[in-house]
């Protein structure tokens, strides 16, 4: 008989349906995190279990009495709602788990000002939803009835979260809530060095329960990591800086960014191959179609004939960083300057190096060679801290804590 996991994540993201493409001839996995149908935009978690919406359920007790999960997986226990399914679940002595889905790092005061935009962006769009209204109030009825549900100790808890969340960002609340029915049972981590972030930021113990399986989506990447033969050509990166109005980028900065990474590319007599972000807008890139290549899922044909890559402060910057054939460079050609670098995480590893103009980057890329031995001496250090393995054998690791409590 099948297993029994409800996953509470974005499922709309293909990323976040990694554990239930693995692992669904095995489990049958419920997914929740909206409140009702408007916000399936991507059907394909269907393929791999049942969706359901909090506006179905009375309280948390009552989700869980009616899906009967054996595990709770969850990607943050950040909202309302996913705070008390926590607390329901470890009333029922469910196990909850924590489970990580990309790089996690110091967040600087940079960061206030966008995460602020985009509080203001979300009340205006829920104010012009007025047709979801109902639903919505039944996804708050969610959280106050799991509060009239719960005994005492668990209802004085909720109603401190709720007091103190609705006023301060997830940071603030974390740092003046340091209860135990605030956090998961166990995590799931890449490394050490990202499960430092949720250390600091939770406050947990040295020995709090952990399981590192390094990173599973990343395993088919793992062929490529020594090749001996490859071509000489250039993989952008990008991330949807000018659909959040982050670090002040437009859609004006990005056009001229684009031109102006294409004529290097060019006047190298490189190829120049683009992997957007799922959340940027493709418009525009069509204007440079005829010189650029976009790049989707299909990585067969393009790293073999790469040896460059540059990015941003991407998840998907990593195993490019692992790959001995590969020179890596972040780009802090932002309009808003940080302190430090926007990529001063991964920097620190010195598997790759920065690059703030294009004639910087254009003369390193001249060098090439001297900056891939540079970095190929730091590669292990990366993998070991941020990677944990690149051996091809996360998705097994991950099956594992899963499905058996057991690591490897």
């Amino acid at each position: 008989m099948k297993k029994r996991i409800l996953l509470v994540g974005d499922y709309n993201r293909s990323d976040f349906l990694y554990p239930a493409k693995l692992l669904h001839s095995e489990v049958d996995f419920y997914f929740i995190e909206f409140v009702n149908e408007h916000f399936l935009k991507n059907k394909e978690c269907l393929e791999y279990g049942f969706v359901i919406y909090w506006k179905n359920y009375k309280d948390a007790y009552d989700l869980l009495d009616k899906i009967r999960p054996e595990k709770i997986v969850f990607y943050f226990i950040e909202s309302f709602n996913h705070v008390a399914l926590n607390v329901a679940a470890k009333s029922g002595k469910i196990p909850t788990y924590h489970l990580e889905h990309g790089l996690r790092f110091s967040l600087n005061s940079f960061l206030k000002e966008n995460n602020r935009l985009k509080k203001i962006s979300n009340r205006i769009k829920a104010v012009t939803q007025l047709r979801h209204v109902y639903d919505r109030y039944a996804g708050r009825m969610f959280f106050r009835n799991t509060i009239k549900k719960s005994s005492k100790k668990e209802s004085e808890f909720l109603s401190s979260y709720y007091s103190i969340r609705k006023k301060r960002s997830i940071r603030e609340t974390s740092k003046e809530i340091r209860d135990p029915l605030r956090l998961p049972d166990k995590y799931i981590s890449f490394s050490p060095l990202i499960f430092d972030y949720h250390k600091k930021l939770e406050g947990l113990s040295d020995s709090y329960p952990v399981y590192y399986v390094g990173i599973p989506f990343f395993d088919r990447f793992f062929k490529w990591k020594a090749l001996c033969q490859y071509g000489e050509n250039i993989l952008f990166i990008d991330q949807p800086l000018h659909e959040k109005k982050f670090l002040k980028w437009t859609a004006e900065f990005k056009e001229k960014f684009l031109r102006a990474l294409i004529n290097m590319a060019r006047c190298m007599d490189k190829k120049l191959y683009i992997k957007p972000h799922p959340w940027n807008d493709k418009f525009i890139y069509r204007p440079f179609l005829a010189d650029i290549i976009l790049v989707e899922e299909s990585w067969e044909a393009i790293v073999p004939d790469i040896n460059i890559t540059l990015g941003f402060a991407s998840t998907l910057l990593m195993p490019f960083m692992a790959m001995d054939h590969i020179a890596c460079f972040t780009i802090e050609m932002h309009p808003q300057k940080t302190n430090p670098e926007y990529s001063d995480f991964l920097l620190r590893s010195k598997a790759c190096h920065s690059v703030d103009n294009f004639e910087d980057l254009s003369e390193r890329l001249k060098n090439s060679s001297v900056w891939h031995q540079k970095q190929k001496d730091h590669k292990n250090y990366f993998i070991e801290n941020w990677m944990y393995c690149f051996d091809g054998k996360s998705s097994e690791r991950l099956r594992k804590a899963l499905i058996k409590d057991e690591t490897v």
